[in-house]
């Protein structure tokens, strides 16, 4: 008679296959437990807490699906168990539960509580990304998520043969250059092949990968180095300022703006040393700007009546978007009131 162990490993086994072979399919579960979170809400008592709890097991469950995928078709390179691959791996997973774990808190312990998980997370998050910053050489600018969503529509069994094909038409890993804007790969002038054995096809993600891995954009230097410094270290001068001069301060609020735009202004000013993945995180920055707008005592004061005229205007006069703007209405003070809504980074 098998031991509950073991059949808990058979299943387990059987799931990671499943999963291995059915990554499109996958999605479709993971969406509808996703949307789950969004109508638990208001629904049951502390809704808060359990809405964010499915949430939050919703992506942990994307992201160990990811990675049983990125495991089955080979995607993961020979550096899994270096320490910049288990930092990103632990701060991704932070940062997909510190609302969960913030909410929690505050239900629990209340409102010293929850300062208290907000103060440590922060640190925590902060001393793995300085580790990663300073002492991983893989690692210049941390994303957000640290480990991004898997592309699954790229994985694919690996050809050996197409892949032979395209280092063949190159001549050798000397004739493809990789553009550093675009991320292209390209033919050298001086490669020559036969046009006859040459194959016009576009190479493989995993070519791109390869070549670009042999030319690694320069990141800049100190100066760069600085500028990332000062966004990881901007939530513990933010909770310090608030510390001292009240949660809703005029001071704190500048000099996290003041940090922010100081930490921009040095990457754009180097903009074009930066590669591909590097320039869409920091688009994200400046988009995640727009936060400013909502956080206090700006929302309070000035942008709080306008944002509920603005959505009560496109409600009333818009077919079919009156209930997502009441929607957005009473979930704005929810979000405005959670500190990792308004400034995780």
């Amino acid at each position: 008679m098998s031991s509950p162990l073991t059949e808990l490993q058979n299943l387990y086994e059987r799931y990671v296959k499943w999963v291995s072979g059915n990554p499109s399919a996958l999605g479709d579960v993971e969406l509808t437990i996703k949307w789950l979170s969004y109508f638990v809400a208001g629904k049951i008592n502390n809704s808060s807490a359990v809405s964010e709890l499915v949430y939050s097991l919703s992506n942990l469950l994307v992201f160990f699906n990811d990675r049983i995928i990125e495991k089955a078709h080979k995607k993961l390179t020979d550096d899994t168990r270096s320490l910049d691959r288990r930092l990103k791996i632990f701060l991704t997973t932070l940062e997909y539960c510190e609302v969960f774990i913030e909410l929690s808190a505050q239900k629990i312990w209340g409102a010293r509580g929850r300062w208290f998980f907000i103060v440590v997370i922060q640190i925590v998050k902060c001393i793995c990304r300085l580790i990663l910053t300073l002492y991983c050489p893989s690692t210049k600018i941390v994303t957000n998520p640290p480990i991004p969503a898997l592309n699954r529509k790229t994985v694919q069994e690996p050809n050996p043969h197409a892949n032979a094909s395209f280092h063949d038409n190159l001549g050798g890993e000397s004739s493809g250059i990789v553009l550093k804007r675009s991320g292209r790969v390209m033919r050298k002038v001086n490669c020559s092949p036969s046009l006859m054995s040459r194959s016009w096809k576009l190479p493989s993600v995993e070519d791109r990968q390869t070549y670009g891995a042999n030319q690694q954009v320069q990141y800049g230097g100190k100066l760069l180095k600085s500028a990332e410094v000062i966004y990881i270290c901007k939530p513990l001068v933010h909770l310090a300022c608030m510390k001292r001069f009240g949660t809703g301060s005029w001071t704190s609020y500048l000099v996290a703006l003041a940090l922010d735009s100081a930490s921009l202004r040095t990457y754009y000013k180097n903009r074009e040393v930066l590669s591909k993945d590097q320039r869409v995180e920091l688009s994200r920055r400046c988009v995640a700007m727009l936060l400013y707008l909502l956080r206090s005592p700006f929302y309070d004061r000035y942008t709080r009546e306008k944002i509920a005229a603005l959505l009560n205007g496109i409600g009333n006069n818009v077919p079919l978007t009156g209930s997502i703007s009441r929607l957005l209405l009473s979930y704005i003070p929810h979000w405005q009131e959670t500190y990792f809504y308004m400034w995780s980074t």
